[in-house]
């Protein structure tokens, strides 16, 4: 019984992710064929997530020795759908404003002005200034941060808590990543004069200059450098609402909560310096995290009745999810 009930955890969490790569490889196969995404770098990503796998059983063996033996057969497709999604996930996300030009960043840079009086970066800048290049160094490690813990949960017993967080994690990449960053297709402060003319955000430039905060320079001017020229590499893409760094970082939150209660404060300061940084940096607007943020609780509400429908078929799983609302 125990072994039918694992089973059927895993196979939850692995059909959704398994469904939402297949209808990734389908947007990017639209967007390929209408010239206006690239191909990806699917090998590179694969091997990228083998390596974070790697990792997270490394970690996982140094702090408890002798853990539990993955199910392999589902963590190894898994693993190849991580690598795939993220594959197409650039080309998707360097799609977008070729099927919706930029549209929100002025409304944005209104409304954000007419509340705060100036730009969040600034006051931000103002608090944190003397913490912008470790804050630009933590910023920059939140990529491999993300699939380590994720892997890591990946790699836990199967459980109810463990299906939710994976399935709430692979919609909130697609749904917040892909969907609504599309619908509300915005560059982001640090790309804001290059893309609509100005000087609005040259202080921005010029301070993060000043207080040697060079990963962001570095990486934004390669992302230009590949969005400008129709070259996209390994990295490619712009987008800013919503937030997916805060999102996820949300996630590991909601995560913390179900799997590693102990985790869960330190988790809720990471995903705040994340959201600090963001909007310190000049990647995202303030709004885009508040975005984000919301995105990633109405995706993990979603999450468990999700669950419950796929573990146990749609009138159990209604009916499990409607006592556990009683």
């Amino acid at each position: 019984m125990k072994l039918d009930q694992d089973s059927r955890e895993d196979r939850s969490w692995l059909t959704v992710m398994v469904f939402v790569t297949a209808v990734e490889l389908a947007c990017w196969t639209f967007a390929w064929g209408a010239r206006i995404a690239p191909t990806p770098f699917v090998l590179t990503y694969v091997a990228l997530a083998f390596a974070a796998l790697g990792s997270a059983l490394l970690l996982r063996w140094v702090l408890h020795r002798r853990p539990p033996r993955p199910n392999w057969l589902t963590v190894i497709p898994a693993t190849i759908c991580v690598g795939v999604g993220a594959s197409v996930f650039l080309p998707l996300k360097y799609a977008i404003p070729h099927i919706l030009p930029f549209w929100l960043d002025a409304s944005l840079v209104g409304a954000e002005r007419s509340v705060f009086g100036t730009d969040p970066w600034m006051l931000l800048d103002h608090l944190f200034g003397w913490a912008a290049v470790p804050m630009d160094k933590l910023y920059g490690l939140w990529l491999p941060t993300q699939a380590l813990v994720m892997f890591t949960v990946m790699l836990q017993p199967p459980s109810a808590a463990k299906t939710r967080a994976l399935i709430a994690y692979v919609l909130t990449w697609f749904v917040l990543g892909v969907v609504a960053a599309t619908a509300f297709s915005s560059a982001g402060p640090i790309f804001h004069d290059r893309v609509f003319g100005g000087d609005s955000f040259a202080a921005l430039v010029a301070t993060l200059r000043s207080r040697g905060a060079s990963m962001v320079l570095a990486e934004s001017d390669r992302m230009w450098t590949s969005f400008a020229s129709a070259r996209p590499g390994i990295v490619a893409g712009i987008s800013a609402v919503p937030s997916i760094h805060v999102a996820i970082s949300i996630w590991f939150v909601f995560a913390a909560r179900v799997l590693a209660p102990s985790a869960a404060k330190y988790a809720a300061l990471y995903s705040l310096v994340i959201w600090v940084g963001s909007v310190q940096l000049g990647w995202h607007y303030a709004t885009d995290g508040l975005a984000g943020a919301l995105g990633a609780w109405a995706i993990w509400g979603l999450s468990r009745p999700l669950a419950a429908i796929l573990r146990d078929g749609w009138s159990a799983g209604a009916r499990r999810h409607a006592t556990q609302l009683s």
